[in-house]
C-alpha cells in the first residue's frame, strides 16, 4: 500500500482546503453608549417646567424679602409710624428687597439652565455678545424709547400710573433709575429672551415665539401699569422690538442693551421734564 509520506500532493491537500471563516470581533457598542454627552444636545435643553420653576422661585423670594424689608423699615425710627401701604410703594423698601432676592432667583436660573444643558450658561442660553457693535443696540433701545413715548402723546394714556407712586422724591428717582437700567433689565432678559422665547419657537415657530414673549412680557408689567390698554400696548410693542432683535442676531445680550437703552432714555426723558427730578409732580400727577 503507497505510503502518503511519499506523496507530495496528498501532503500538501489539506493545507488547499477552505478552512472555517475567522470570527468578527464584536462591535465596540458599549464604548458608543458610554459617550452620550459628546453628542449634540437640542436647543433648549431646558422645559416648560423648568421655567415655571423660575417664575415660582422668583415670585417666592421676592415677595419674602419683601416682607422681610417691610419689617426692617418698620424698625428704622424714621418709619415706625409710616403705614405698611405706604411703605411697600417706598423706593427704598421695594428695590432694596428685589436688589436682595434678584440675585438669588439669576443663581437659581443659573444651576438649572447648567443642570440642564451641560454648557456654560451664556453658550447654554445663547447670550453671544455682540462685541463692537454693543453700543448700536444702547442706541437703538433709546430710538425704540423715544419712537414709543412719541406715539404715546396720540394714545389715552392716564394722567397717572400706579407705577407713579414709586418716585416720591429725587432720591427715589435716581434708585428706580440705578436699578432700572441694571439688574431689572438682566433678569427680565435672561428670563424673556433667554428661557421663555426658546420654547416657545420650537413649540409654535417664529411668528408666535415673538407674540406669545411679547405679551407675557407686557402682562408682568401690567399691574405697574393699572392694565390701562394703551400703556400695556407700548409695553407690548416694546416687547416685539427687543425678541426680534434676539431672533434676528441670536444674542440675548443684543435684547439686554436694547433694554438697557429703552429705559435709560425713559429715565432720562423724565429727569429733563422734572426738573432733575426737583419737581416730580409735574410729570408723575
Amino acid at each position: 500500500m503507497p505510503d502518503p509520506s511519499e506523496n507530495p500532493l496528498a501532503a500538501e491537500a489539506p493545507a488547499d482546503l477552505p478552512g472555517p471563516a475567522p470570527i468578527a470581533p464584536p462591535e465596540p457598542a458599549v464604548v458608543l453608549a458610554a459617550q452620550p454627552s459628546f453628542l449634540p444636545r437640542p436647543f433648549p435643553a431646558w422645559s416648560a417646567w423648568d421655567v415655571v420653576a423660575v417664575m415660582l422661585i422668583t415670585a417666592v423670594v421676592v415677595f419674602g424679602f419683601s416682607i422681610a424689608a417691610l419689617f426692617i423699615a418698620r424698625a428704622v425710627p424714621g418709619y415706625r409710624h409710616t403705614p405698611i401701604t405706604e411703605l411697600a410703594t417706598n423706593a427704598r423698601v421695594v428695590i432694596g428687597a428685589q436688589a436682595a432676592a434678584y440675585p438669588i432667583v439669576l443663581l437659581f436660573m443659573f444651576v438649572r439652565v447648567r443642570s440642564r444643558s451641560h454648557e456654560r450658561f451664556g453658550k447654554a442660553i445663547h447670550w453671544n455678545w455682540p462685541g463692537v457693535s454693543a453700543p448700536g443696540f444702547f442706541v437703538m433701545g433709546t430710538i425704540v424709547a423715544v419712537a414709543v413715548d412719541g406715539a404715546s402723546h396720540f394714545l389715552p394714556i392716564p394722567k397717572s400710573l400706579p407705577m407713579d407712586k414709586y418716585f416720591h422724591d429725587a432720591s427715589s428717582a435716581y434708585l428706580m433709575a440705578a436699578f432700572g437700567v441694571t439688574l431689572a433689565p438682566l433678569l427680565e432678559e435672561l428670563f424673556f429672551r433667554g428661557l421663555l422665547y426658546p420654547l416657545l419657537r420650537r413649540a409654535f415657530g417664529l411668528t408666535m415665539a415673538v407674540i406669545v414673549t411679547a405679551a407675557t412680557f407686557a402682562a408682568i408689567h401690567g399691574t405697574q401699569l393699572g392694565y390701562a390698554w394703551a400703556p400695556v400696548l407700548s409695553i407690548f410693542v416694546v416687547g416685539v422690538a427687543f425678541t426680534v432683535a434676539r431672533a434676528r442676531t441670536n444674542s440675548v445680550a443684543a435684547s439686554f442693551l436694547m433694554h438697557c437703552g429703552y429705559n435709560f432714555s425713559l429715565f432720562a426723558l423724565l429727569w429733563l421734564a422734572s426738573d432733575h427730578y426737583r419737581h416730580l409732580e409735574k410729570v408723575t400727577g
